[in-house]
């Protein structure tokens, strides 16, 4: 079975009714609706159940799996919290140092899913109003660079999405630093290299002048 037709199989399982198809954020991943769950670790357990529940011989490669063994040990690593940056709020920054406030509570949590110490793909959860669903399911290389540049248990995923560029982050305030997880040459950014918010803002503020807000 070629991998699309496998995401498109979990999708429709764990929605029990429809696939919107969407993909991930940013990545290739298959973004879709399931039945709420009280909490995220609930929910993201419950997305991982039925992850597992679906492969077989034919289709665990094309759902981020190297071997049938892997799907049967594999389990969600720690989880990150996501937060994204809105366009227009980046356009609008007038450089405070404290630049936390462009920062937003996306409500949405990423659990990697490792078998090992490997990680292979991730089941990210969305709070709604009548509790968490499992939403989005795959997007290896993303979660893989995520880990990767993770340097504390509180660090957070700060997305911006209309640039399609993600950060690990930490600190508060002033003091709020943003990890690139890939090189960027469009903005002259390094991966694992840390910036202040504050100058990371305004480097991506300079670079997406005239943007016009469609995806890139």
């Amino acid at each position: 079975m070629r991998s699309r037709e496998a995401v498109l199989m979990v999708c429709v399982v764990l929605t029990m009714t429809s696939c919107k198809g969407k993909m991930f954020p940013g990545g290739q991943g298959t973004q879709s609706e399931s039945t709420p769950s009280a909490t995220a670790q609930e929910a993201a357990q419950a997305g991982l159940t039925a992850l597992q529940s679906l492969v077989t011989q034919d289709n665990f490669q094309g759902l981020g799996f190297s071997s049938i063994d892997q799907v049967k040990s594999a389990q969600l690593g720690a989880p990150m919290n996501l937060y994204s940056v809105r366009l227009d709020a980046l356009t609008a920054y007038k450089g405070d140092p404290d630049a936390s406030s462009l920062v937003l509570d996306a409500h949405k949590t990423i659990y990697p899913v490792t078998s090992g110490e490997q990680v292979l793909s991730s089941v990210s959860v969305t709070q709604r109003g009548d509790g968490w669903r499992a939403t989005d399911f795959g997007n290896s290389a993303l979660t893989k660079a995520l880990v990767a540049h993770k340097q504390s248990s509180g660090d957070i995923v700060v997305w911006v999405p209309a640039l399609k560029i993600y950060f690990t982050a930490r600190g508060a305030g002033t003091t709020l630093t943003l990890t690139p997880i890939m090189d960027d040459p469009r903005f002259d950014l390094k991966a694992g290299e840390g910036i202040l918010a504050s100058s990371a803002f305004g480097i991506l503020q300079r670079g997406s002048s005239g943007y016009n807000g469609l995806p890139q």
